[in-house]
């Protein structure tokens, strides 16, 4: 076998003028597939953590009665299940979340020097409990609170920026209570992280000073979420452990995989409140389907480019199996079998495929990091949903780096397997005899 490797080496150098082209076609190939992979599963873990901290973990557990209003009754119990995630079944948790939450578009205003602002929704947090994962947030300035500041709040970039408040800052915010009369707190703005999506919207306050707003028990605690270390390979498995443990202390409604039937059980009417787990997956379900058609897209021009690639091999193959029959008929006379003639070829092939896959993930790898650490993408709608800190982010776990090599090797293997197998057939005194 060694001295097959070192023939197909020798054949390799000795036609890479030949393979030039090839060669710049596989490291273009890498390239591309390497960039498309890396930002693909680089937003994608980008909007895992954004939408995590918007909705309160990686799973939630929710508990509903049928008037369509989360509410942990038994905090202790669900607190307990989640305990044993990490304790019994050896998953690796960041932290937990305890949090009361208020949804009303149209009664939430911020109010400072004149101006006001509508918000989607406050959520009430334990500074200390969530400190772990609201210290990823970008901050433009200040940071987060202290423990048991409870006149503090949290907001975006995009709220301060039409408020013009800082850090620092007293701002009013005003809500409808649970009772139906306007309730207003007073808070001091302790950070401002960098959002203009969806995703900030919203301002982060204390549990209790929330809770006080809305007229309601200081202790309510309407979610409990789970952060995971790695949720995208843990975020199923997790959920369905969690569900098993919440069973057998509480009535539980299952796992909600998807929005619709997360929106459908919450307004089941049920004799006693039922607990539940979502998925932070479910919850962007829309995104991650605009995410999974952009990589069709991108798959369907690369199978093209691999398509063409194969062809290409295939003929340059049977070139040099053509100019290099008398030699072939050489080796076979002096002993070499059929297996080892087709063999050796298809070596060289995965020698042609393997040095485009080293040469194009290194350029795609440049490429990426080069556009990651050298700019900085102004604000919008559109770009801060994408993108984290401002920057493209990517990443290459060892299953794509493999996935990207064995897709590339494979492709020009395939390419030259017809020429190989031709090679294998000649016999010693056809190729003797042929001339170039």
């Amino acid at each position: 076998m060694i001295h097959l490797l070192f023939t197909a080496w020798r054949n390799f150098l000795r036609n890479l003028r030949r393979y030039r082209v090839l060669l710049v076609a596989l490291v273009l190939i890498t390239a591309v597939l390497t960039a498309v992979l890396g930002v693909v599963l680089g937003v994608r873990e980008g909007l895992y953590e954004k939408a995590s901290r918007y909705f309160a973990g990686n799973l939630v557990v929710l508990g509903y009665i049928g008037n369509g209003n989360s509410l942990i009754e038994e905090p202790e119990p669900v607190e307990a299940a989640v305990q044993r995630l990490e304790g019994s079944h050896g998953l690796d948790l960041r932290t937990y979340s305890r949090r009361s939450t208020y949804y009303n578009f149209n009664t939430i205003e911020l109010f400072f020097s004149g101006y006001y602002l509508k918000q989607r929704r406050l959520v009430g947090v334990e500074w200390d409990l969530e400190q772990p994962v609201l210290s990823d947030f970008y901050f433009v300035r200040g940071g987060v609170p202290e423990a048991g500041d409870q006149s503090a709040a949290l907001i975006s970039s995009a709220t301060a920026e039409k408020l013009q408040i800082g850090v620092g800052d007293e701002l009013v915010a005003s809500i409808r209570s649970d009772r139906g009369r306007t309730n207003t707190a007073e808070l001091i703005v302790r950070g401002i992280f960098s959002e203009s999506s969806f995703f900030g919207y919203q301002t982060y306050l204390h549990r209790r000073t929330l809770n006080r707003l809305r007229e309601a028990p200081e202790e309510r605690v309407n979610e409990i979420g789970v952060y995971l270390k790695n949720p995208i390979r843990n975020e199923q498995q997790a959920a369905r452990l969690l569900h098993a443990e919440l069973a057998q202390d509480l009535p539980t409604l299952g796992v909600l995989q998807t929005r619709e039937a997360y929106s459908t059980e919450s307004n089941v009417q049920r004799e006693q409140r039922e607990y539940g787990v979502v998925t932070v997956g479910a919850q962007l379900e829309e995104i991650q389907d605009l995410l999974g058609a952009i990589t069709i897209i991108a798959g369907i021009v690369i199978l093209m480019f691999l398509t063409i690639v194969v062809v290409g091999v295939g003929n340059t193959f049977t070139m040099i199996v053509w100019e290099r029959t008398r030699e072939i008929g050489t080796l076979r006379a002096m002993g070499m079998q059929r297996p080892r003639a087709v063999v050796s070829f298809l070596i060289e092939a995965a020698i042609l495929g393997l040095a485009g896959v080293l040469l194009g993930m290194g350029i795609g790898a440049a490429l990426l990091e080069t556009l990651q650490r050298g700019f900085q993408f102004p604000p919008n709608m559109v770009t801060t949903l994408f993108l984290t800190r401002g920057r493209l982010p990517w990443l290459l776990p060892p299953w794509g780096i493999w996935s990207i090599s064995l897709l590339v090797v494979g492709a020009s293997v395939l390419g030259a397997l017809r020429a190989a197998l031709k090679a294998g057939r000649l016999t010693p005194v056809e190729a003797l005899q042929r001339r170039k």
